[in-house]
Formats: C-alpha cells, structure tokens, sequence
C-alpha cells in the first residue's frame, strides 16, 4: 500500500484572530475596601426594605405604619397638654406599639433577604470585599436600625414632650433621665430580639410573601400556644417561664418591670412573676440563636 500523496492532504485551518483596542484601563483610583462595603450593604438593606427608589405602592405599608406610631405619639402629647393628666405610661405605650413592631418586621425582614436569593446575586455580593458573615451582620444590623424607628424613636419622642410640657423643664429632665436610660434598653434589645426572628424566618425561603405570612403568623401561634400551655400547667412552679417563649410577654414584662409604677403594677390585671433580667436574658439567648441560623444558612458556603 503506497504512501498519501502529501499534495492531496487538505491542509489544516488556519487560525484566526483579531485584537480590538477598545480602550480598557485598570482602575487606579481609590479602593474603600471591605467597611465601606458593609456600610453600603447596610443601606441598600434599608434603602430596599423601605421601598426607596421603587414603585409607590412599596412605600405603602412603611409610611402607614410610620404615620400611626407618629399620630399616637401627637395624639397622645396633645390630649396631655391640655388636660395636664397622663395618658398613657411608658410601657403601655410599648404594649401598644408591639402590634406595628410585629407588622413592621414581617414586611421588612423578607424584603431584605428573599429577593437575594431568588434572584441569585449572592455570588455577586460575595464576589466583592465582603464576607458571608459579613453579609449576615449588616443584614442584621440593617433590620435594627430600621426596627429601632419604631421600637424607641416614639418613645424617645413621647419622654422628650412630656419632658417639655412640666411647669419646670430642666428639673423634670434631671428626674427622669433613668426613665430615658430604661427606655433606650428595652427599645434597642427589642429591635434587635424582633428584626433578628424576622431574618432568622426570612433565610428559609426565597418567595416574600411567604416569609411574610410565616412571621406574621407565627406571632399569633406562638401567643396562643403559650397562652394554652402555661394556663394547662399553672399549677406548677415553672408554668410562669413558659412566657419566656412569648415575644409579646417578653417586651411587655420587660417594659412593665423597668418602667411601670408601684401604683400601676398593683392595678395591671396581671402579675409579673419573673424579675426584668429573666425576660432580658431570654431575648438576648433568643437573638443569638436567630443569629445562629443565619450563619448555619449563609457561612458554610464560604
């Protein structure tokens, strides 16, 4: 059999190629680095959950629930410089605004976390100077400061004109500046004990409106169970820590316990039978194992 002719082979392609000079330059400017990362993830978090920069119809909801915690607290300051009587005590006041806490956080906490998945930019995020952890900590924080609007901003307000309406007004700030330490405790530890349940519930799902009826539901679950269970076993000596497990117990019996007056703890149709730092110290436990869970959800992917 005799040797192909080397002159009848095809010949192999040539490869061809073109280089375009478009311009391109490295960026040699300034790089802000990780921190200024995280801060701008803190605001976008905020900017998002608010609605900021979207349709109309995504700022509904915040500024309802703005005006009413807003309009309570004129309301009430009006009423009271006229018939130069109370109102309402302070931790009434926090009774009364756990209803838009619950709602405010179960509209927000999604917000700041669904839409990333779903839309599958976390790898973008983390493509940058931030961290994964880093990612769950200005999330959280986010979710406090925006919690922080309604959890103690009102109640700053509300101490602040009550402050101004007494006949004498640097003396009556003298009187009652641990009444404002107090209130800024327990609002700062209820930011951070509602945004971080809202986000720890957030992290499981993709779909907003899911997570939103979550949360929103498990607040009335969570109160009848408790209401059911402690009632079933009162008779035994640790029925009364059930209420630990209660957000609304815990925030109420909390404020109750810092704020409320020997007169108005003898009229409350209730006792409280643990002391503050019990209810304290089960919220902290309670935000570090929502924190817990973010970081189960979102660190081991690192």
């Amino acid at each position: 059999m005799s040797a192909p002719d080397v002159a009848t082979m095809p010949a192999e392609p040539q490869r061809y190629g073109e280089v375009y000079d478009r311009g391109y330059k490295h960026y040699d400017g300034e790089r802000l680095g990780r921190r200024h990362a995280f801060g701008a993830l803190i605001r976008y978090s905020i900017q998002r959950a608010l609605g900021l920069k979207k349709r109309w119809t995504a700022k509904v909801v915040p500024i309802i629930i703005y005006t009413v915690a807003a309009g309570a607290v004129l309301i009430m300051i009006g009423i009271e410089a006229f018939i130069d009587e109370s109102t309402m005590s302070y931790a009434d006041f926090y009774l009364y605004i756990f209803a838009l806490l619950g709602l405010f956080v179960a509209t927000t906490a999604p917000e700041m976390l669904c839409p990333d998945r779903r839309e599958n930019v976390l790898s973008l995020y983390f493509a940058r100077a931030i961290s994964r952890l880093d990612y769950v900590l200005a999330k959280l924080a986010a979710m406090a400061i925006l919690t922080l609007t309604i959890s103690l901003v009102p109640h700053v307000l509300f101490w602040l004109f009550r402050q101004l309406l007494a006949d004498d007004q640097l003396q009556a700030f003298r009187d009652n500046a641990d009444q404002l330490g107090k209130i800024v405790v327990i609002g700062v530890l209820t930011a951070f004990y509602l945004g971080a349940i809202g986000l720890a519930i957030s992290s499981f799902t993709k779909r907003k409106p899911i997570a939103i009826a979550i949360i929103i539901v498990g607040w009335g679950v969570t109160e009848a169970f408790v209401g059911f269970f402690q009632e079933a076993v009162k008779d035994e000596s640790w029925s009364d820590y059930l209420f630990l497990l209660s957000p609304t117990s815990c925030v109420a019996n909390l404020a109750y316990s810092l704020l409320a007056t020997t007169a108005e703890l003898e009229e409350m149709d209730f006792s409280i039978a643990l002391d503050w730092w019990w209810y304290a110290l089960s919220m902290v436990g309670t935000i570090l194992i929502a924190c817990a869970i973010m970081v189960w959800r979102y660190v081991p992917e690192e």
